[in-house]
């Protein structure tokens, strides 16, 4: 039987859920640990050192870039998704089926997350004008919460019935456009606590993530 190629994932140690922030550390750690300039008396450990940093160096230019990330997540089956070798004809895959699908849950799915997600930046605004107000920052979380709830129904609906198999590779993408979202609103909590202005900064790169991952989920269910 012919050994199983380890994914990205496994080579770094994470799982595939895990955040970007989360990739670059493991990335780091393990980098330390084996990279080839290490004062390796033993040529054939520097050897072996030079070729799992190329290893991992391939994984982490993978992970690092969303678009690329979400593409290889289609390709190996990502998170409990199993790849079939071979497209097999699926009967309830019609067009009808797709457009009452598409209809019905992966639009207003997607359209209400978008929508919420679009008022971030004016919410952050108010905000700004003064984040020790009490109104200001309670009006803030009012948002956040309204924007869990958006994700939470997003996902909720993506998963509230099996898509037609052609649209399998549009909510994958979706479901980690959404993933992306969670990762930014815990950022952004994080900063209600702290007001460690680093956790804005993440939260705003996700959060331009998962829009992008929602416009390439929707540009895949034309």
């Amino acid at each position: 039987m012919a050994k199983q190629k380890v994914t990205h994932y496994e080579l770094l140690g994470v799982e595939t859920s895990v955040s970007q922030k989360e990739i670059k550390a493991a990335y780091r750690n393990l980098a330390k640990s084996c990279h080839p300039d290490l004062d390796y008396q033993d040529q054939g450990k520097r050897s072996e050192a030079t070729l799992q940093m190329k290893r991992l160096n391939a994984a982490y230019e993978t992970l690092k870039d969303t678009r690329r990330r979400a593409e290889y997540d289609v390709s190996i089956g990502a998170n409990g998704q199993r790849r079939s070798p071979k497209m097999k004809f699926d009967k309830s895959d019609t067009q009808e089926s797709r457009e009452s699908y598409l209809k019905r849950i992966f639009h207003p799915s997607r359209s209400n997350m978008v929508k919420v997600l679009g008022k971030y930046q004016h919410e952050l605004k108010k905000l700004s004008e003064d984040i020790f107000d009490d109104a200001l920052v309670s009006d803030f979380e009012a948002y956040l919460d309204s924007l869990e709830g958006a994700l939470r129904k997003a996902s909720e609906g993506l998963s509230s019935e099996k898509e037609p198999s052609s649209l399998e590779p549009a909510v994958r993408m979706m479901r980690h456009a959404i993933a992306q979202a969670v990762d930014g609103l815990d950022e952004t909590r994080q900063f209600c606590k702290n007001y460690n202005y680093d956790h804005l900064a993440m939260a705003d790169n996700l959060f331009k993530i998962s829009i992008d991952l929602s416009r390439n989920a929707l540009q895949l269910t034309r």
